[in-house]
């Protein structure tokens, strides 16, 4: 009766220490006046998947003569120009193998979605600086691609290779993370066991490259600004200004520019 006893304790044992790795990651993800949550889902030996709610979007301060409300749970911003239901807008996934150092994310133009791929490798300088974020002693670490910076805030206390957006590969959960001029900025909210289900939603998408992606939503903006141009609503010239965000110059860009 004992030896029973103790292998049904072994099996909900290794049932529980199967499960140890499995969590839901929420962050929230600051850019310039506003905030939403950032939700990482991660399964042991699966790659990671983010998913940024945009009805959770809500403002950082309220701007004087803007007055933001929140009907039936969608958030929305009412100002002189109109006003922005987020609820309206389409969540954004993204999800990273971590071990093939492959990336997919679900991205639309003008509505219509793609299985978006990317690949992208890269190492981190870990540096001596520490400090205290909820309770965990954090290390600091930088990387740089993309033409952008990016510094990370890591604990080893939380022994997950993951982290939001397209950050991994440091001994331990990234709690905190933004690139140089800060205009992205992901920091920790709570750590919760994974229950719910992985939200992917790439069933029958079509899979394209992320340079290809970019190709057709140029080809769409084209498109946008002859029909506005031919209707004689507006004349552009259009200027290549730079991108802003956390990705600046893009691999086939910075071969053109060398050609």
């Amino acid at each position: 009766m004992k030896n029973l006893q103790l292998l049904v304790l072994l099996f909900f044992c290794q049932i529980m220490l199967a499960q140890t790795n499995d969590y839901k990651i929420t962050y929230k993800r600051f850019e310039g006046n506003l905030k939403r949550d950032a939700v990482l889902y991660v399964k042991e030996n699966q790659p990671t998947v983010m998913h940024i709610i945009m009805a959770s979007t809500v403002p950082t301060k309220v701007i004087k003569d803007t007055t933001y409300i929140n009907e039936n749970g969608a958030t929305v911003w009412k100002g002189g120009s109109g006003s922005t239901d987020y609820s309206k807008f389409p969540d954004e996934y993204l999800k990273v193998d971590h071990v093939a150092n492959k990336i997919e994310m679900i991205r639309d133009i003008s509505k219509k979605f793609f299985l978006v791929t990317d690949e992208i490798n890269y190492s981190w300088q870990i540096t001596n600086e520490t400090k205290q974020i909820q309770n965990f002693t954090c290390y600091k670490a930088i990387t740089s691609f993309r033409g952008n910076t990016f510094e990370a805030w890591f604990t080893p206390e939380i022994p997950i290779n993951a982290g939001p957006w397209k950050w991994y590969g440091l001994p331990g959960l990234i709690v905190e993370a933004t690139d140089k001029d800060q205009s992205v900025v992901f920091k920790l909210e709570k750590v919760e066991k994974l229950i719910d289900d992985v939200p992917f939603p790439s069933k029958s998408l079509t899979k394209i490259s992320l340079q290809q992606y970019f190709k057709k939503a140029d080809e769409a903006m084209d498109a946008f600004w002859a029909e506005m141009e031919s209707d004689r609503i507006i004349s552009v010239t259009k200027t290549v200004l730079g991108r802003f965000g956390l990705e600046r110059v893009y691999e086939w860009e910075e071969n053109t520019t060398e050609k």
